[in-house]
């Protein structure tokens, strides 16, 4: 079996997190959720792949990219790399709720 292209490394709970999860899921890109450690000087993995300690990190093993972290950053990314042209959503709560009421 081969490893997925599209990595996330997250952090249940994390706000952020479900940012970067819900631009992936929008965009029905299948992917490799792997879960990370409360304690940040505990996430080796996540310093490897990004030489960072903080999530959401994305790895996308396609295009070489490597460790991309903020949650901004990465909708960006996969909505310019993947979205065929569509645009990100709104962010926040209610940039969600109003986009869905109009």
């Amino acid at each position: 079996m081969t490893d997925p292209d599209l990595v996330l490394y997250e952090l249940a709970g994390c706000p952020y997190c479900m940012k970067a999860r819900r631009a992936l899921e929008d965009l029905e890109l299948e992917y490799d959720s792997r879960s990370v450690p409360r304690s940040r000087s505990s996430r080796t993995a996540v310093h490897e792949a990004s030489g960072q300690y903080g999530v959401p990190v994305l790895v996308d093993r396609t295009n070489d990219v490597e460790g991309l972290p903020e949650s901004d950053d990465i909708v960006a990314y996969l909505y310019e790399e993947y979205g065929d042209g569509q645009e990100p959503p709104p962010s926040g709560l209610v940039g969600r709720l109003l986009t869905r009421l109009f």
